[in-house]
């Protein structure tokens, strides 16, 4: 679709809200929130994000706000603080503008749907990342949804517990605080961590699992108890992200418990945390790069360059930051590992390292764009162990489309991201 096109198909839809809620709400739609586009000639855009309170958010909005500069388009933060309503407001208002994409993650699988018929409907390109409806694709709501892609969740905890029962020497007894039960980000820890008891028969967890909810202060409340239970015994803790393994770890050190943490996110909290010795490692969430990919594949498809239908459910795998790489190099063979104050100084510290046009199809070339991370599609038996779909949730009636179950096509764009992926900025 043609950027002509697609104004005119938005401003169909417009006339559409119009007739539904009637001029006054429109009008009143059309005023809040955010920027607009001073004109049919100026490129627009809309970053959406939960929040600016924590350095994931950040550094997220950082990518994005470098990226849509180097593609010459006008930026608008929205925060929604994870309210469904707030968001699907904010991306009402963007169409509504003429904002020519949209970039962000949607709060619960559910607001995926709602999101992105939205886009479709209004001809508004549009990425929406991480967090998707169970038996759900790009395809299911038109060509407008750019690309889903997601963190491989099992793959990045995996990692993160193996460098901690090495560092655990291979025995003892560890706690595991987990996140939001239920969602997509939890399962597939949890998964990795299973996985990764498997190859070690004298690790043991310190009871069930408990929820932390992400959240300091809730791990802060699980990892009492599970001093309060199983005290000195306890050799190491695994937290589901890095705010679980930073409020567990206050606890511990208010206890004289001295052993290794491993997180997930690489937020500045954690990556201090690390160059102070007080956790070991913590694996990437890679904020800054989920949004700039976001903002290059939405300028590839306003330019007339369409992804094809393998690269619509993609995922991605991310490094693990310690204080000394070349001591897990070695053990850690899934994710790359690299110095966490490099790490640091990369993404928090001035501009980010990536070549954002490089990432683009349209601007690098059809030979020679590269994704500046290791990618790779989504297939089904992916979609079940990373995204937790299950075939009693399968609508009646639902068909995948074919291209997830086609393993030629399947390989053909595994190695074409093999083949493209030269540069990695963070090594």
């Amino acid at each position: 679709m043609t950027g002509k096109q697609s104004r005119e198909s938005r401003r169909s839809f417009i006339n559409q809200l119009a007739g539904t809620a009637g001029l006054a709400a429109m009008a009143s739609l059309a005023g809040c929130g955010g920027s607009s586009g001073s004109g049919d000639d100026s490129l627009t855009s809309m970053g959406s994000i939960a929040n600016r309170n924590n350095s994931y958010w950040l550094s997220w909005e950082k990518g994005y706000l470098e990226a849509a500069e180097a593609f010459g388009y006008e930026t608008n933060v929205q925060t929604n603080n994870g309210e469904v309503s707030t968001q699907q407001q904010q991306f009402d208002t963007a169409v509504s503008n003429n904002t020519d994409f949209i970039a962000g993650q949607t709060y619960t699988n559910a607001a995926a749907i709602t999101l992105a018929e939205t886009l479709a409907q209004s001809g508004t390109p549009g990425v929406l990342a991480v967090t998707i409806a169970d038996w759900f694709v790009p395809q299911d709501a038109g060509e407008e949804y750019v690309t889903f892609f997601t963190p491989h969740f099992v793959n990045h905890a995996y990692s993160g517990a193996k460098m901690l029962f090495e560092a655990m020497g291979g025995s003892g007894t560890f706690v595991h605080i987990e996140g939001n039960r239920g969602t997509a980000p939890n399962i597939g820890r949890n998964k990795g961590v299973d996985l990764a008891l498997e190859e070690y028969p004298d690790i043991e967890m310190a009871g069930s699992r408990q929820p932390g909810n992400f959240i300091r202060s809730d791990a802060r409340s699980v990892m009492s108890d599970k001093v309060s239970e199983f005290g000195d015994d306890i050799d190491g803790f695994f937290g589901q992200n890095d705010a679980v393994a930073l409020g567990g770890l206050t606890i511990l050190e208010e206890n004289d418990i001295d052993v290794p943490v491993v997180g997930i996110d690489a937020s500045e909290p954690g990556l201090a945390a690390i160059a102070n010795d007080r956790m070991l490692g913590t694996v990437s969430g890679m904020g800054p790069w989920q949004a700039g990919w976001s903002v290059a594949k939405c300028h590839d498809y306003i330019n007339g360059h369409t992804l094809s239908p393998a690269e619509k459910m993609m995922s991605f795998n991310a490094p693990v930051c310690t204080k000394n790489p070349g001591e897990w190099q070695d053990v850690i063979e899934r994710l790359p590992v690299v110095d966490a104050a490099e790490y640091n100084d990369a993404i928090f510290s001035g501009e980010t390292p990536y070549d954002w046009t490089k990432m683009s199809v349209v601007e690098a070339g059809e030979d020679a764009w590269d994704p500046q991370i290791d990618m790779s599609p989504m297939n089904l038996e992916d979609m079940r162990e990373v995204l937790d779909w299950e075939d009693g949730d399968k609508p009646s009636g639902y068909s995948l489309p074919g291209v997830y179950t086609d393993s030629a096509t399947q390989e053909e764009t595994t190695q074409l991201y093999e083949d493209q992926f030269q540069t990695n900025p963070l090594q």
